[in-house]
């Protein structure tokens, strides 16, 4: 079943429809809610708000100045038409001015590492990526603590780092269902994947594995070609 957008009013078409900022001016109106949006995060998600993301494209060059100045970098993916801030990598004594996704426990870190391996999974195939708590449930249990026999104690637990992950704008509900962001395979890079997963096999935790990592050792050290199927 398709669903209509709602039509924009005057004053928004209007707004989207503002110029790029002159250079050494501030910007113009409709860039700096662009910007106070991105700062207020998780992300900019360009097909629930299209004339705000159509505004950042217009708008890029500046919008990226006035972050650099707060020691932060606008990441945009044009692919999944999103965008988000985070702190800049240049100078690691900068002070912090974000604190997201703060005080994730091991638990909820392991539901991202695996919400990422779906998204990338279904992403390669052109799908987006929805899930159910079961599902969520079904491949979190593995990573129960062996010394808890607990297991309904275990599911809220999933069910609690599920609905923090949502909090962080990560979750859509969808019926009885969640869409993974496709924001989440850029918030944690690849880098970040494979540190926290060489983390959790230190402490015996297996199971986890980065398809991106995966892809890239099968292009440097190709495996023999599986038989042909019948």
């Amino acid at each position: 079943m398709s669903t209509t957008a709602p039509r924009p009013d005057a004053d928004e078409t209007a707004d989207a429809q503002q110029p790029p900022s002159a250079p050494g001016t501030a910007l113009v109106d409709e860039s700096r809610r662009v910007l106070v949006h991105l700062l207020q995060g998780p992300f900019l998600d360009g097909r629930r708000d299209g004339a705000r993301y159509a505004q950042l494209l217009r708008d890029r060059a500046a919008i990226e100045a006035r972050l650099a100045d707060l020691f932060l970098e606008l990441i945009v993916d044009d692919d999944a038409q999103v965008a988000f801030v985070r702190q800049s990598e240049e100078d690691p004594d900068a002070p912090k001015l974000l604190r997201r996704l703060t005080g994730m426990n091991r638990l909820d870190s392991v539901l991202m590492l695996i919400l990422r391996q779906m998204l990338l999974t279904q992403s390669s195939r052109g799908q987006r990526t929805v899930v159910s708590e079961a599902e969520l449930q079904q491949a979190l249990a593995a990573y129960r603590r062996t010394t808890s026999t607990d297991e309904a104690g275990f599911a809220k637990e999933v069910r609690a780092s599920i609905a923090k992950v949502q909090r962080a704008g990560l979750l859509d509900e969808q019926g009885d269902d969640y869409e993974v962001s496709p924001v989440l395979r850029l918030m944690i890079g690849p880098d970040t994947a494979r540190e926290f997963i060489a983390l959790y096999r230190e402490a015996g935790v297996t199971g986890l594995e980065d398809p991106e990592e995966s892809a890239e050792d099968a292009d440097e050290d190709p495996a023999e070609p599986a038989p042909a199927r019948s």
